[in-house]
């Protein structure tokens, strides 16, 4: 009785969690005479976030798709939580503008108390600006 019980809330904390893993890219308008720190003319402030849920910290369960932001798209058992992917995922949208991405900062939490430290919430966030280059 006590393995069925354990086994039903862990699959509830899972479920409930799972609609907060997503990963979510979005653009806002420079400011007047913005530049970046090279000096380029920034076209626009970039801005982005994925997250994901991890077994004892370190086991990935899922986690927003960052191949695909901006939709309720998750990847299984594979951890998207990392630098490369945030930096992908910026780069993908400024190439739609035609631009280049220059400023990028990552920062990176994670949160395990709301399952005493059984199921860990993961995210990073990014921001960076979108330049054309000369």
């Amino acid at each position: 009785m006590g393995k069925a019980v354990m086994t039903v809330a862990l699959a509830a904390a899972i479920l409930m969690t799972a609609g907060c893993n997503t990963s979510v890219v979005t653009m806002l308008p420079p400011a007047e005479g913005q530049t970046s720190s090279s000096g380029e003319r920034v076209v626009a402030n970039l801005e982005g976030s994925n997250w994901g849920i991890f077994l004892f910290y370190y086991i990935p369960l899922w986690s927003g798709n960052p191949n695909r932001p901006n939709r309720r798209d998750y990847v299984t058992c594979r951890n998207r939580i990392e630098n490369k992917y945030t930096d992908m995922m910026l780069k993908g949208w400024a190439k739609q503008l035609k631009a280049e991405v220059e400023d990028v900062e990552i920062t990176e939490s994670s949160t395990g108390f709301f399952s005493l430290w059984i199921l860990w919430r993961r995210s990073q966030h990014a921001t960076a600006v979108a330049v054309k280059k000369k």
